[in-house]
């Protein structure tokens, strides 16, 4: 199935009807490299998902956003698959054969699965990299004033009030 298929286009125009659209997406698709283009990007998307779906089903589901497809080569069935992990790299080599016959039975003409370490440009667990950050988190009044009523009700000189006054110190 093709994009211009799948797309339904709306009229941008309020007097204009959806046809000029079509045409327009019928143009792309047979004439231009950018019809191949699209179509090689939802073959990709396809695929990810593909992958996704095959790593949920080997016991891999924590890994799924770790890993992203980097490429296909039809003419070889050999699919690139980048991490940035080397610990998921590896267990996805030991899960190798059964990821490759879930895509297999899927449909995809996978012959060969190759992982690559993904290059710092591509951002694998960007989503997740809040938690990741160096930035402090907010330390608010709000905050400040909660850590001071508890430091004023602790006794003694324990390691917790310790650990709270230098905690407030530190945001000072």
């Amino acid at each position: 199935m093709t994009f211009a298929r799948k797309f339904k286009p709306q009229s941008l125009a309020p007097g204009r009807g959806s046809a000029n659209a079509r045409e327009a997406l019928d143009c792309i698709e047979e004439n231009s490299p950018l019809g191949e283009i699209l179509q090689k990007a939802e073959n990709s998307l396809l695929l990810q998902q593909a992958l996704r779906l095959s790593l949920n089903k080997n016991g891999l589901e924590k890994a799924a956003d770790l890993v992203k497809v980097g490429g296909f080569s039809e003419g070889n069935g050999e699919l690139k698959i980048y991490t940035n992990h080397s610990t998921v790299a590896t267990r996805l080599q030991q899960k190798l054969p059964s990821i490759l016959l879930n895509l297999q039975e899927q449909g995809w003409a996978v012959q060969f699965l190759s992982i690559k370490q993904s290059p710092k440009e591509l951002s694998i667990d960007g989503l997740n990299s809040d938690h990741y950050s160096n930035k402090p988190p907010v330390f608010t009044e709000v905050a400040q004033k909660s850590w001071a009523g508890l430091l004023d009700k602790l006794d003694g000189e324990s390691p917790l009030k310790a650990a709270v006054r230098n905690l407030l110190k530190r945001r000072r």
